[in-house]
């Protein structure tokens, strides 16, 4: 998680919209010196095609009283990794409760609304990058977002002398409502687009405070102030920290601004006021007279205390969505220590311009706890689940690894991760709701593997695999050869509010007595002891006691049912169930998960259908000829055939 940034001050200007030569990088983002260049001061041939683009556009500093608006960055890549990145952000960017009613609010361009996230998520034929931006104007709630920001690309695409291929969308689901676009790295001629982070970042920020400035007008001197105050109580790292820095030298400043001036005395007010704060922060102190030093590495500090509020922030929120008070909170860092089980209470991005998630999760204790998270991990959760946090250690070379080289080895060389996950529901390895997760995890595999130089991407999201991949991969790895993560395993597919009456084995089954019996008025303890006393009140309607292991031996049996529903309505195929010392022969249809965290193999022949348990690996492909049955002592067998034995 990061602290907000105000603006990229300390960027120098580039600006190159031209179609590169080949080999060239599609986007510069290299860091200059400190001191910003001028327009005047480029070549024209650094320019490029930009019509429009003068001093105004992108140096002029903010006048007193204008509209402020923080416009925040990022160039997506769209190699396999970069595409599966994308779609996930853009998941997270559409999800439900962000607009302003009930519905969701959705994707506009320049001149629709309601486009849908499928047609986002397209990426585009010889696509490059993407280009991702918030924009969050400090007066948001006042303006119409949508017209803003369609106001905004106008002029946007004036400045660069091109019409863009563009999609926004507005959340208002924070403190500040802002904006989501996303610009595709070509044009609408298909012409490829360069944009230099300086003039996204402060280019696109003038603009975007000009327009709020005209819609709203200028700003008032009470508004002003009570602008100032928010930046000097702030707990994030804010321009006025940056200037101060930059008036430092070796950490210590003498407060001295010249001029008597309103807005020299707004100035000293202000930069006086956040040092006051940074003292109370214990960030700063004051030496003698008008002399202070401030705290070493300060920016990284601030960014912490940010991050610590924040997190605060979510877990209250999440205590009071709960509706029970906590006994308590914990932050966790990456290397969770003791095993963790909870119930999902809340997720979601750290930065909504990163990967980086998190979890808040409510133990049986009445703690709740905020765990850090990749984008895929919080992905695959939902709220209300419950779920198990631990750290396991794994071998440097992953089952991922092997899976590329082997996948690699039947391509020439070559691997594709879409044509791998489509391969591996069509091999039975997987089910095709898996296939997202399954697909991202390569793509996060291959990602790593790039960076640490064992292989290579190349044109058409596809990557240049070593034969000896694993191998490459174990000689990297040093004196230690195992390394730690974080996993997280789902107790139950559903919801605990959805449990009370699920038709099979849950959870709340599994624990019953021990939830019923916790007296702890605290957190979600008392979540869990309503939702066991709902689920004995449910049972109770079908015949059945709570806690006993025949109704959890019924409950399979409900759950085996609904199964064969499903496959019989899907394959027109009666269902034959097998009694102890009963089996059948075909072929597979398929491995079903079931919410209750089961697995069966089902099977099937010109006649009928049966399913059994499934626990071993690997998954049987479709099609497969097999046998499985129930031996005397109740438990299920399966045994492959093989072609061309008579039976």
């Amino acid at each position: 998680m990061m602290g907000k940034k105000d603006t990229y001050d300390d960027l120098p200007l580039r600006v190159d919209l031209r179609a590169k030569k080949k080999g060239e990088p599609a986007v510069s983002l290299r860091r200059g010196s400190a001191k910003p260049k001028r327009l005047s001061n480029l070549k024209p041939s650094r320019i490029g095609p930009i019509r429009g683009v003068s001093a105004p556009a992108t140096r002029t500093p903010e006048r007193l009283g204008s509209r402020r608006v923080v416009v925040k960055a990022r160039v997506i890549k769209m190699t396999a990794y970069g595409v599966g990145a994308a779609k996930l952000h853009l998941r997270y960017l559409d999800r439900e409760g962000t607009g302003q009613g009930t519905e969701r609010e959705g994707f506009f361009d320049r001149e629709g609304e309601g486009i849908q996230r499928q047609e986002v998520d397209a990426i585009r034929e010889g696509e490059p990058h993407q280009f991702r931006l918030i924009v969050s104007p400090e007066d948001a709630e006042r303006l119409d977002l949508k017209d803003y920001t369609r106001k905004l690309m106008g002029q946007v695409e004036s400045d660069l002398g091109r019409k863009l291929d563009w999609k926004a969308i507005n959340h208002y689901n924070t403190d500040n409502p802002h904006t989501h676009i996303v610009i595709h790295g070509l044009d609408q001629k298909g012409e490829e687009v360069f944009i230099d982070r300086e003039y996204i970042s402060n280019g696109i920020r003038h603009r975007a405070a000009e327009l709020a400035t005209q819609e709203l007008g200028h700003r008032l001197e009470h508004e002003i102030r009570d602008s100032i105050q928010k930046e000097i109580k702030a707990k994030s790292f804010t321009r006025a920290d940056r200037e101060l820095i930059q008036q430092s030298q070796d950490n210590r400043i003498t407060f001295d601004i010249a001029g008597d001036t309103p807005a020299a005395r707004l100035q000293r007010s202000r930069l006086l006021g956040r040092l006051q704060e940074l003292e109370r922060f214990g960030y700063a102190e004051k030496v003698a007279g008008q002399q202070w030093r401030l705290a070493d590495h300060l920016p990284d500090k601030l960014k912490q205390l940010g991050q610590y509020d924040e997190a605060m922030t979510r877990l209250k929120r999440a205590e009071q969505q709960l509706g029970h008070p906590a006994s308590g909170y914990r932050l966790h860092d990456s290397a969770i220590g003791n095993p963790l089980e909870g119930v999902v209470l809340d997720r979601g991005l750290s930065d909504e311009m990163s990967e980086r998630g998190y979890l808040i999760l409510g133990s049986r204790d009445g703690i709740l706890h905020q765990v850090p998270v990749s984008n895929l991990s919080q992905e695959e959760t939902r709220v209300g689940q419950v779920i198990r946090v631990q750290v396991l250690e794994e071998k440097s070379v992953k089952a991922a690894d092997w899976n590329i080289a082997g996948y690699a080895a039947a391509h020439d060389g070559i691997y594709h991760a879409e044509s791998h996950a489509t391969w591996a529901i069509e091999a039975g390895k997987i089910t095709p709701t898996q296939q997202e997760s399954y697909l991202h995890a390569h793509q996060l595999r291959l990602n790593t593997l790039s960076n640490l130089g064992v292989v290579k991407s190349i044109e058409g999201n596809r990557w240049q695999i070593p034969e000896d991949l694993p191998d490459q991969v174990q000689a990297l790895v040093q004196k230690d050869s195992r390394t730690t993560r974080a996993v997280f395993v789902a107790q139950h597919q559903l919801p605990i509010d959805t449990q009370v009456t699920y038709r099979g084995r849950t959870w709340l089954d599994e624990h019953y007595h021990a939830l019923v019996e916790d007296g702890r008025p605290q957190g979600v303890a008392i979540k869990l002891r309503n939702a066991a006393a709902l689920r004995a009140q449910w049972l109770t309607g079908q015949g059945l006691e709570a806690g006993t292991q025949a109704s959890r031996s019924a409950l399979d049996d409900m759950e085996r049912q609904t199964l064969a529903a499903q496959v019989r309505q899907k394959t027109g195929l009666p269902f034959r169930p097998l009694a102890a010392g009963e089996s059948m022969q075909g072929k597979v249809l398929g491995v079903v998960d079931v919410p209750s965290n089961r697995r069966y193999a089902v099977v099937a022949n010109s006649k009928e259908f049966s399913m059994v348990p499934w626990k071993q690996e690997p998954l049987p492909p479709k099609g497969m000829n097999m046998a499985i049955g129930i031996n005397p002592q109740g438990r299920a067998w399966s045994k492959q055939i093989q072609k061309g034995i008579a039976r």
